[in-house]
Parts: structure tokens; C-alpha cells; sequence
């Protein structure tokens, strides 16, 4: 039985090398994907920050609040004179922020009342959000500021408008912060998982029955699970090697990114590449099995590529449910396939040791499944109605 399965591996593995074109495509664009997905986070963040140390301020009524136009400008804010239609360009995208001095500023001051200053942005756009949130902090302080000064020149101390200071406690690690910002190597290494074994499930099984050179593969001395299990030992083989070009990639850019300039404190190192791959094993045995009963469901390969499209959903989807949900994850957690392995993923971004118990509880679904699909496999390639076409 093992020599009928390996003598099926090598022949997949060979139809696989001779599509010289598919492997260059699928191996490129796996060592490529770590580079760009860094390089466009990387950007964003130095973005980011520059907008938020080089301000330009467009002010309707600088003149009625002298005071505070010295403030700002001490700050390295960039002080203009907004446009009529301001409004409409920050709609469009062309100014990010608007400070406007009421009429009534002056008096009431003088009168000792608050001064009212409008802040119109449209904060639904992200790359405004570091020069809104800077200006808004630049207002906060310089009200703290000349409340302060108010007091004082009633003889009371400033202390007495605050009776509690607030001081923070930042308990995580330099790693743990940085793993907040880099949680797009968890997300892509795990869709590697899916991706990297696509096409060549779905050539060695919707493709093989297209060209109907299914049947006289069925008709050796190989029994349907045999051949199941040594094409699904193939493309797992070359699931494996896409997932480790793919983290090759990410360890690559991050072993010479400048990290520190953009606030990730931290290297992603070739053993964390390791614990990515042992966490990520049971995702690449289970995906060449699904993708080859969704193809052994298809009469066609395009047929097969509908099929799986549910899968791409769900895989794309749940690390990103994780994400937004913001909540503690719950122990079960690491029995649900995809949900576990992104959390112990970010478990090892994060500097968390990883137990030996956890990996065993991740392991065990996926590969139950991975079983229960190939028995699948070879029950729909027993059915002559499936290699007559008509399932």
C-alpha cells in the first residue's frame, strides 16, 4: 500500500514540475507577498507619523485669537488661511482638518467665559486620523495650560481643577506592542496555507477528471484511497514549501527593514519561523484534502474554482472576526480550525511561550478532518456516476 501511495505522490509531483510556469507563479508570488504586505504597512505607519509632526492648520478668524495662533505656531503647526469652500475639500479629500474661531471668541474670553473654536474634519477617512488626533491634542494642552494660568492669578493653585492625575501603566513588552501592528504576518501565513495548494488540487482533481485521465489512474491496482492519500501527500508537500517561502519572505524584510524608525521594537526571528510552520502543519495537511473533494465535486475546473470560494470566505474571514472582536479568547477556541492557529499565531508574535498541550488541541480537529475528507475522496472516485459526470 505505501509503495502504491508513494508511486502516486512522485507522479503528481512530477505533473507538478513539468507546469514550470504554475510553480514559478505560485513560488514568486509566495516570496514576494512578505516584502509587499511589510513594505505598504511600513509605509502607512512612516506616513503616519510625518503628517503628524508636519501640520498645516487651514484657520478661518486667526486674527480674533492671537494667543492661541503663537501657541500653535510654537508647535511647528503650519498656520493658512482656509479656503471658502473648505468644507467641500475636506468631503473630497483635500484637506484634512479646519480650525474656525467664533466671532464671539474675544468676549468671551475677556468675560471669562469658554472661547468656542470648531474643528470641522471628516474623520471617516483614515489618513486624516494622525493630524486630527495631534491637533485635538494640541488644543487640550493649551486649554490645560491657560486654564492653569487662570487660577494662578486668583491665587489658586492649578491642582485644585484636577483633583486626579492620571498616570499610566504600560505592562506590555516592546514585543507585544509591535505584535499589534504586524498582525498581517499571522493573517498572511495562515492563507498561505490555502492559497499555496490551490491549483494543483484542483488540477490533480477537477483537471485530471476534465481530461478524463482519472479513470485509467482508477483503474490500476491502487485502490480510490491510495490514490487520495498520495495526491493529497503531494500537494501537501508542496504546501509545505510554499508556506515556508512565504515566511522566508516575511523573516527576510523584517531581518533588514529599519524597524525602530517605524515603531515595530522588535525582529521576527528564524525560530519564530519555525514555531510558524509547527503551528500552521495540521492548516497545510487539511487544505490539499478539502481542495481535492471540492475538485473531485466539480466536473470542470472552473466548476471547481466555484466551489471553493465558500472556503476562501471562511479562511479570509475569521482571523478577521478575531481581530475587530477585541475580546479574550476562550479555550475552545483552539479546538475550531483556522481560529486556533491564528491565535496561537499571534500568541508567538507576541513573545507567549507556546505549550505543548495548546499545539496538541490545535492539531486535533484539522487532522480528523483532513481524514474524514480523503475517505471522501475515495468514496465519490468509487462511484462510476463520478467519472461518468454526473456528480
Amino acid at each position: 500500500m505505501l509503495s502504491r501511495i508513494a508511486a502516486v505522490a512522485r507522479k503528481e509531483l512530477l505533473d507538478a514540475s513539468r507546469d514550470r510556469r504554475t510553480l514559478l507563479v505560485a513560488l514568486v508570488s509566495a516570496a514576494a507577498a512578505g516584502p509587499i504586505f511589510l513594505m505598504l504597512i511600513f509605509n502607512l505607519i512612516a506616513s503616519q507619523a510625518e503628517k503628524s509632526h508636519d501640520i498645516k492648520l487651514p484657520v478661518i478668524g486667526a486674527e480674533r485669537a492671537p494667543a492661541l495662533i503663537d501657541y500653535l505656531k510654537r508647535q511647528q503647526v503650519t498656520i493658512t488661511a482656509a479656503p471658502a469652500d473648505f468644507e467641500k475639500q475636506i468631503r473630497g479629500g483635500d484637506l484634512d482638518i479646519v480650525m474656525t474661531i467664533d466671532d464671539g471668541y474675544a468676549d468671551a474670553v475677556a468675560d471669562g467665559r469658554p472661547g468656542i473654536v470648531r474643528l470641522t474634519y471628516d474623520r471617516s477617512r483614515d489618513r486624516a486620523g494622525a493630524t486630527i488626533a495631534e491637533v485635538e491634542d494640541l488644543l487640550r494642552t493649551y486649554n490645560r495650560q491657560w486654564g492653569g494660568e487662570r487660577l494662578m492669578m486668583r491665587g489658586l493653585a492649578p491642582s485644585v481643577a484636577a483633583p486626579v492625575e492620571v498616570r499610566g501603566v504600560n505592562v506590555a513588552t516592546p514585543r507585544q506592542s509591535g505584535a499589534l501592528i504586524l498582525f498581517m504576518i499571522a493573517y498572511y501565513g495562515l492563507f498561505a496555507s490555502v492559497i499555496g495548494s490551490l491549483s494543483f488540487a484542483l488540477e490533480a482533481a477537477a483537471g485530471e477528471r476534465e481530461r478524463m485521465s482519472l479513470e485509467p489512474l482508477l483503474m490500476t491496482p491502487a485502490t480510490p484511497l491510495e490514490i487520495a492519500v498520495g495526491k493529497w501527500l503531494a500537494i501537501a508537500t508542496f504546501n509545505l514549501l510554499v508556506v515556508c517561502v512565504t515566511l522566508t519572505g516575511f523573516y527576510l524584510t523584517l531581518a533588514f527593514a529599519p524597524l525602530p524608525p517605524v515603531g515595530v521594537p522588535f525582529l521576527f526571528s528564524a525560530f519564530d519561523a519555525l514555531r510558524f510552520v509547527l503551528i500552521l502543519l495540521p492548516m497545510i495537511a487539511l487544505m490539499p484534502a478539502v481542495l481535492l473533494f471540492l475538485g473531485s465535486r466539480g466536473r470542470s475546473i472552473r466548476e471547481a474554482q466555484a466551489n471553493t470560494s465558500l472556503l476562501f470566505f471562511v479562511v479570509s474571514i475569521i482571523p478577521m472576526i478575531q481581530q475587530f472582536t477585541q475580546r479574550k479568547e476562550p479555550p475552545w477556541i483552539l479546538d475550531v480550525p483556522v481560529s486556533a492557529q491564528y491565535t496561537l499565531l499571534n500568541r508567538v508574535l507576541r513573545g507567549e511561550p507556546l505549550h505543548f498541550m495548546d499545539l496538541l488541541q490545535s492539531y486535533a480537529a484539522p487532522l480528523v478532518l483532513t481524514a474524514v475528507a480523503l475517505f471522501a475522496i475515495a468514496r465519490l472516485w468509487s462511484r462510476e456516476s463520478t467519472l461518468a459526470g454526473k456528480t
